[in-house]
């Protein structure tokens, strides 16, 4: 917010607090022009100092009782203050005096916003814009209520508007960015930036945009092509560059990825996200040792990143080290006790340790979050497989196949490798066509549960005929 329209250097408003504030405890008159208290006002409203700016919006309103700015900033003080009511109140009166100042709609509009009358605010703001069609704050905010609506195209249409104005608007290209994303219009979203660079080439957020998009659509090299045009405008840009290892991992890159993340790891604020994309980058290669180190330097950058503790918690977990990747999941758990995956690493972990009774309550709590996760089924009815036997995982995936509601390939196939287990042949036959109607390629996840039905014959015969068919 910047109400009075007036731009003083940090030192010249310094100034003015001070001058303000000497007074305002000698409780000494001093004079001020409007525009150097509005200054001082804004000043406090932004650092949410509101005693202090009450009193500057009392004094500006005491010398100059008929300047609009300092009645706006009055009713900027009650919203800002929680006193919506009061504000919504003062600023009716004052669009009776003054029923053409659109800034008065644009304040009623956010309080009418804020206690959910989206409708209202919308019908104020269109009268606003009737003010002054061309007010960029008008449109924008218009944007930003039909964003809360759901009208995504209405939105995005405004916020083009504004761009085709002000191609330099960031918070226009920001926010029209993030409808394309939240209204799935990746498409779209490509070809308007694409025309955007070409018009505006040297617009570096919009080539950072149009990478990340790229990335969203699956087309990495793509991506890759745009962020090289963010650095060749500012080669220390490093979100770009950031962008950019993430865009050579979807493509498989990995070592061209490590490059990017090595130099972003060298900058303040992206240290612990470089260093958690680091171990990502040899876990994927599974060189599971140097994951952990970098997943490691990771959680020292910054204790907060529960993603780097996961991660570490699976390479340890990949090198056999169980006790101390149940360390690190059980902090990660502390740290996000909602996180579903954390509950399913913890169960494996715990299988894999053969503590089959410890590792169900961690995979029915993963079950919990999310019902719909194949593999802590899977999971959870292998453990009871081992701890009581065939006919609970039996039961367990039965369980699974009414809450998964859709057929599934993998719980078919899990079903089949039990019976032909328990030597019910005519009831694992019947599951390995279910299985296979549903996904055949999925086969092979017998064997990977069971080796020994690898020499199966009639599994064997079963998924010829079946492929060959």
């Amino acid at each position: 917010m910047d109400s009075s329209g007036n731009y003083f250097s940090d030192e010249e408003l310094e100034e003015l607090l001070k001058r303000f504030q000497a007074a305002h405890e000698a409780d000494m008159p001093e004079y001020f022009e409007p525009d150097e208290l509005e200054a001082i006002a804004d000043s406090f409203l932004k650092k949410d100092e509101f005693l202090s700016a009450k009193a500057a919006i009392d004094y500006g309103l005491k010398m100059y009782p008929d300047n609009e700015e300092f009645q706006i900033l009055d009713i900027h003080y009650h919203v800002l203050d929680g006193r919506s009511d009061m504000a919504a109140s003062l600023t009716h009166d004052f669009m009776e005096r003054y029923p053409d100042n659109i800034e008065a709609y644009i304040v009623l509009a956010s309080i009418e916003s804020d206690k959910g009358n989206h409708r209202e605010a919308l019908n104020l703001l269109e009268k606003a814009r009737e003010l002054d069609p061309e007010s960029e704050h008008v449109i924008t905010s218009l944007s930003m209520e039909y964003q809360v609506l759901g009208q995504h195209r209405k939105a995005i249409e405004l916020y083009r508007e504004i761009l085709e104005r002000d191609p330099e608007d960031d918070f226009a290209l920001n926010e029209l960015v993030f409808v394309y994303e939240i209204s799935n219009e990746t498409g779209e979203a490509i070809r308007y930036l694409a025309e955007f660079t070409d018009q505006n080439p040297f617009n570096q957020q919009a080539w950072f945009h149009l990478a990340n998009i790229y990335n969203i659509n699956n087309e990495p090299m793509k991506a890759i092509d745009a962020y090289d045009f963010a650095l060749a405008i500012d080669p220390a840009f490093t979100p770009a560059m950031f962008g950019k290892g993430h865009s050579y991992m979807f493509a498989g890159d990995h070592l061209k990825a490590i490059d990017c993340f090595r130099e972003t790891s060298e900058t303040d604020g992206f240290r612990a996200a470089s260093f958690l994309s680091l171990g990502e980058a040899y876990s994927q290669m599974n060189n599971f040792g140097q994951a952990s180190e970098y997943y490691l330097k990771s959680i020292e950058a910054d204790p907060s990143f529960n993603e780097s503790r996961m991660g570490l918690a699976y390479c340890l977990y990949m090198m056999n080290l169980d006790e101390e990747a149940l360390r690190h999941v059980n902090e990660a758990i502390l740290n996000e006790p909602e996180r579903t995956d954390a509950y399913l690493l913890k169960g494996t972990i715990l299988m894999n340790m053969e503590n089959y009774s410890d590792a169900i309550p961690e995979l029915r709590h993963a079950i919990q979050a999310d019902k719909d996760n194949e593999t802590a089924w899977l999971d959870l009815s292998e453990a009871h497989h081992f701890l009581t036997g065939i006919d609970e995982a039996m039961q367990i995936l039965h369980e699974a196949e009414e809450v998964l509601e859709s057929e599934n390939a993998m719980i078919a196939y899990r079903k089949a490798a039990l019976l032909f287990e328990a030597g019910r042949h005519q009831e694992g036959v019947s599951q390995l066509l279910i299985g296979l109607s549903i996904n055949s390629e999925l086969y092979t996840s017998i064997y990977s549960y069971n080796k020994d039905l690898e020499n199966n014959e009639i599994i064997q015969e079963i998924v010829t005929m079946f492929l060959n068919q």
